[in-house]
């Protein structure tokens, strides 16, 4: 009968922990779902290979299709005064942190940040480059670092700003990678 009952424990744990996991983004998931609905401005791309996803502007970017490595996806302006780029990777050996990311990230030369701020899981960086505004969204969760990045040049900042909030809410990663 222990056994049993510890067995019957065991599957529960099994059965709740990934519940418990997908949770934990279910705000996440509930904002990627908001602006993926709203079809008429927004599509969404998913990566399977890292499970993260992304809502782009279908209006004013075209995809350009995924990498070879199948890391990522760029979606540019046909007049190419924007692009919007993402990848993602596995953060296994070493495993870095979101500190450790972040200063990569400000590493980068040629760039002027302007704004940074880091939290739980997750980094942003904006500013200037070769003349344009990036913004620049890195998460980890479940095992990935995933980031994306939008430039465009600053006379479009009225039409990008709102856009990048939309992006941001709607950039997560999915361990179940059953997103579709």
């Amino acid at each position: 009968m222990k056994d049993r009952v510890l067995l019957l424990g065991v599957l529960i744990l099994l059965t709740v922990c990934p519940i418990m996991a997908a949770s934990a983004s279910a705000k996440g998931m509930e904002a990627f779902e908001d602006v993926c609905s709203r079809t008429d401005d927004y599509d969404c791309y998913v990566n399977h290979r890292y499970g993260y996803a992304l809502a782009w502007p279908k209006k004013l970017l075209r995809p350009l299709g995924e990498s070879d490595a199948g890391d990522g996806q760029i979606f540019a302006a046909p007049d190419g005064r924007a692009e919007l780029r993402c990848w993602g990777s596995f953060n296994d050996v070493p495993q870095q942190t979101i500190p450790e990311a972040l200063a990569d990230a400000l590493a980068d030369p040629g760039r002027q940040v302007t704004y940074k701020h880091m939290g739980k899981g997750f980094f942003v960086l904006s500013g200037y480059a070769d003349g344009r505004i990036f913004y620049r969204r890195s998460i980890l969760a479940h095992g990935v670092l995933a980031t994306f990045e939008l430039t465009y040049e600053t006379s479009l900042k009225p039409l990008f700003d709102p856009v990048i909030r939309d992006i941001s809410a709607g950039f997560i990663i999915d361990p179940a990678f059953g997103l579709r």
